[in-house]
């Protein structure tokens, strides 16, 4: 596979001299998101497909998910989401911070509308809008892996997330969710 690395960084990412290996973010803790967001749901991922823009120059990455609780908006039965990046024919374009799914796995996802395809949405916060779901010990867990992002830091800079958090049994992390959702605090 012959790799294309495109910048995908926010403006702040402008105002810093250093070069960084991660995406710059506006932090948020997943309160803030999950109020922010219209959409956040559970599901299994049913399908991942790349392919290119209409002109050519940028590749997607489309992926779709069967959803199987509704937390926070009214989704429907099967949701299509976009992100940047992605391989197509041996091609690929790699975007630092971008989430990332495989047919069949379990996640929970905080999403909102893609500006530029109706119907379609795209993971707020980049990687930081995707907790993932795993089978640990006996119970499922949720987990959220941040490594490839880096938050603004007020007055200039950034400062880098870390690696994967533990967020605690699904079910107690869900239920957090909704009172997020519902405008309550921790």
């Amino acid at each position: 596979m012959r790799a294309i690395h495109l910048p995908f960084t926010l403006s702040l990412c402008l105002l810093t001299a250093a070069t960084a290996h991660a995406t710059v973010i506006v932090h948020e803790t997943l309160e803030e998101m999950t109020a922010r967001v219209p959409l956040v749901v559970r599901g299994r991922v049913a399908r991942v497909v790349s392919g290119w823009d209409p002109g050519h120059h940028r590749i997607w990455t489309w992926t779709e998910l069967t959803v199987t609780e509704t937390i926070k908006g009214e989704p429907g039965g099967v949701l299509l989401f976009k992100q940047p990046g992605g391989e197509v024919d041996g091609i690929g374009q790699a975007v630092a911070g971008v989430a990332t799914f495989r047919e069949g796995e379990e996640c929970i996802v905080l999403l909102d509308r893609a500006p530029d395809e109706p119907g379609v949405w795209r993971v707020y916060g980049m990687s930081a809008g995707k907790i993932a779901v795993f089978p640990r010990g006996g119970k499922l867990v949720a987990e959220r892996d941040t490594s490839s992002l880096s938050f603004a830091v007020p007055g200039g800079g950034a400062a880098p997330v870390g690696a994967v958090q533990v967020l605690g049994p699904v079910e107690a992390f869900v239920a957090q969710l909704r009172t997020w959702a519902r405008g309550g605090g921790q």
